[in-house]
């Protein structure tokens, strides 16, 4: 049996908590021969001592970048904005293929360093269903925050003065935490989801379900070749679930909204701002854990906007849990080296097309130089 390097790096991004590997997972693929490392992090859901009391090895924090060379170097969010070249294999969810502020950047220091992108988003089946995701946490959490928010509208409160926002021990905390603003309320927020069959969608719909509040769920058949969408000013708050994958006529326009409407708040989970995909584009910029909710300026009748692009690290434990879950048999056929008609082939031949997009031509090594 092949046995691989694995590098479990620490995450960069502010407030970012979760991790794609948990202490039992590592251990896992460690018991199955594999070199796993992990770096050190104070900012990890899951603390050092809990990877060293399995027997896993600890290294530095951040220092991945001076790993062997074949190493294969596993995270979660976006890597720092630097322009080294980047030698090794990497997994992680990269937001480089739609076109995406510094996507060129980023693989044109794959293609100098003759590096290999296997981006998490686009590990698919041969349906092309993604085999390990977020989706239905982001979902939840997205919800959550949206009807959060317009509670503290109600209350004639500014949803940043909560910030930053902290994570919540578990799902249920935050459930209740809701139940208890909505009861102290008296009423509820007439809800709207559009992409509600999605995984964000269901999370979304989970998260509302669960605080009985009624949901009208949009899917395709109720948008397709729609926009801008009057009909979504009817209702209170908006929770856009739909991740573009092309272009579209978009769901809402600063035009549309400044015609006299209920909507007071939009929790965009697809949030995608800086791309030519996004269905919403009323706004330029994420928010985040500490500016978490913005005010939209244009029209002078109250409107939030959040859209926060790591949502799940509200609930960091649980969403990592079930990313694992999802991802470690996968991985496991990765460091096996059989990747030939896998999510891992697919994903490597997107991140080669997308490295012809720019003008690179990939190096094709052969297996003994590190193919995977």
């Amino acid at each position: 049996m092949l046995s691989r390097t694995l590098w479990l790096r620490h995450e960069t991004k502010p407030f970012e908590e979760r991790v794609a590997l948990t202490p039992s997972a590592a251990k896992q693929l460690q018991m199955r021969g594999h070199d796993v490392r992990i770096e050190r992090s104070s900012t990890r859901i899951f603390t050092d001592a809990e990877y060293e009391k399995l027997g896993l090895p600890l290294v530095d924090t951040n220092s991945w970048r001076s790993a062997p060379e074949d190493a294969i170097i596993l995270g979660l969010k976006e890597l720092e904005e630097e322009s080294s070249p980047l030698i090794h294999r990497h997994i992680f969810f990269a937001h480089c293929y739609k076109g995406q502020t510094g996507a060129d950047e980023l693989l044109t220091r794959f293609a100098l360093g003759d590096g290999k992108l296997y981006d998490l988003e686009f590990l698919v089946d041969r349906a092309g269903r993604r085999i390990a995701a977020f989706g239905v946490w982001a979902g939840f959490v997205g919800a959550a925050l949206a009807i959060d928010f317009w509670i503290d509208r109600q209350l004639g409160l500014n949803p940043n003065d909560k910030a930053p926002l902290k994570p919540w021990t578990s799902s249920q905390d935050l459930v209740l935490y809701l139940k208890e603003r909505l009861a102290s309320l008296g009423r509820a927020p007439s809800t709207l989801i559009i992409g509600a069959r999605g995984r964000c969608g269901r999370g979304a719909k989970k998260l509302l379900d669960a605080l009985a509040i009624n949901t009208v769920a949009w899917n395709s058949k109720e948008t397709k070749g729609r926009g801008p969408i009057k009909e979504i000013l009817d209702f209170d708050v908006f929770i856009n679930c739909a991740l573009m994958m092309s272009k579209t006529k978009p769901f809402l326009t600063p035009d549309l909204l400044k015609q006299p409407r209920k909507l007071q708040v939009i929790s965009d989970v697809g949030c995608d701002p800086t791309g030519p995909c996004n269905p919403i584009p009323i706004y330029s910029d994420t928010t985040s854990m500490d500016h978490p909710a913005k005010q939209l300026s244009f029209t002078e009748q109250d409107l939030w906007i959040t859209a926060i692009d790591h949502l799940p690290s509200l609930l960091p434990r649980e969403s990592s849990d079930d990313f694992c879950s999802q991802l470690l048999p996968h991985l496991e056929v990765f460091l096996s080296g059989r990747i030939e008609d896998t999510p891992w082939e697919r994903s490597l031949s997107l991140f080669y097309r997308h490295l012809g997009r720019i003008g690179v031509e990939p190096t094709l090594q052969p297996e003994a130089n590190l193919s995977l």
